[in-house]
C-alpha cells in the first residue's frame, strides 16, 4: 500500500508534464512587464499615435515622423548634422575627462585624507549650490565664446556628481578591510590602491554614469547659448528659419546619441565590476 501512494507521488511530481498553454501566457505576460520590451511598445506606441495625428491634421509645428526622417536624412547626406553632432561629441568628451579626473581624484581624497576634507568640504559645498546659469555671464566675460567656456561650462557641472560619489565610495570601505591590509602590513599608498579604489569603483562609476548624461545636455545647450557650431547651434538655427522638421531631426539625434552612450557605459560598468556579479554569485 505504501509502495502505492508513493508511486502515485512519483508520478504527479513529474518533471516530464508540459505546462498548459494559459501557464505559458502568464509567464510571458510576466516577464514582458518586466522587461525594456514594455517601455519600448510605450516609445513605439506614441510614435504611432504622433505619426497618425500629424498626418491626420496638417499642423506646421507638428510634422509627421516620416517627413522628420526625410529631413534627417538630408541633413546627414550634406554633412550639416553630422559635423554638429562631431563638434557636440568633441566638447562632451574633452569636458567628461576633465571631470572625472578632477571628481574622482578630490572625491577620493577628500573621503581617504582627513585634512583634504576639511580643506576642501566647505568650497565643495558652496561652489556646488550655485547654479551655472548665475555663472555663465562671468565666464563669458573672462573666457569669451569659444570652447573654452564651452568646457567649462561642462567640467562645472559634471564634477560634482563624480565628486560626491567618489567620496561616497571611499568613505565605504569596511574596518574589515582596513584590518585586513594592516594584517598584511600594507602601505597608505597600496591600500588605497589595491583595497580604496576598488572599493569606491561601484560608486564612481554610478557618479560617472551621471555626468556622462549632464555632459552632453551641457554640450548642447552651451552651443544655443555661447557657441556657432554643435548640434545645440543646428537647432537653434532650425528654429529661427522656421524649420520644425530640422529642429526635430536634431534633437532625436540627441536622444538616440545620449541612450547609445548609456548603453555603451553600462556595459563598461559591467565588465569593470564584473567581481561583484562573480562574488553575489559565489555567495
Amino acid at each position: 500500500m505504501t509502495a502505492h501512494y508513493l508511486e502515485a507521488a512519483r508520478g504527479r511530481e513529474s518533471p516530464d508534464v508540459a505546462p498548459s498553454a494559459p501557464l505559458k501566457v502568464k509567464a510571458f505576460g510576466r516577464a514582458f512587464v518586466r522587461s525594456r520590451a514594455l517601455g519600448w511598445s510605450a516609445v513605439l506606441a506614441l510614435l504611432v499615435v504622433w505619426q497618425v495625428v500629424a498626418t491626420v491634421r496638417t499642423m506646421p509645428e507638428l510634422p509627421p515622423l516620416d517627413a522628420i526622417a526625410v529631413e534627417w536624412l538630408d541633413q546627414v547626406e550634406n554633412g550639416e548634422l553630422l559635423s554638429a553632432l562631431l563638434e557636440t561629441l568633441r566638447i562632451t568628451a574633452i569636458g567628461f575627462v576633465i571631470a572625472t579626473l578632477v571628481g574622482v581624484a578630490l572625491g577620493f581624497l577628500m573621503g581617504r585624507v582627513r585634512v583634504v576634507w576639511a580643506l576642501a568640504e566647505p568650497v565643495v559645498e558652496l561652489a556646488r549650490q550655485i547654479p551655472v546659469s548665475a555663472l555663465l555671464p562671468l565666464l563669458i566675460l573672462y573666457l569669451g565664446i569659444e570652447d573654452r567656456l564651452r568646457v567649462t561650462v561642462v567640467v562645472i557641472v559634471a564634477t560634482f556628481p563624480i565628486l560626491l560619489n567618489a567620496f561616497a565610495g571611499a568613505r565605504s570601505l569596511s574596518r574589515t578591510m582596513r584590518l585586513t591590509a594592516q594584517t598584511f602590513r600594507l602601505t597608505w599608498w597600496q591600500t588605497q590602491v589595491e583595497i580604496g579604489i576598488p572599493a569606491a569603483l561601484p560608486f564612481i562609476l554610478v557618479g560617472m554614469r551621471q555626468a556622462l548624461g549632464m555632459t552632453l545636455v551641457m554640450a548642447v545647450v552651451t552651443g544655443m547659448l555661447a557657441g556657432n557650431s554643435g548640434v545645440g547651434y543646428f537647432i537653434l538655427q532650425a528654429q529661427q528659419v522656421l524649420n520644425v522638421r530640422a529642429l526635430f531631426a536634431g534633437i532625436f539625434t540627441i536622444a538616440i546619441v545620449g541612450y547609445a552612450l548609456n548603453a555603451l557605459f553600462l556595459l563598461l560598468d559591467r565588465r569593470l565590476t564584473r567581481w561583484r556579479t562573480l562574488g553575489a554569485a559565489d555567495d
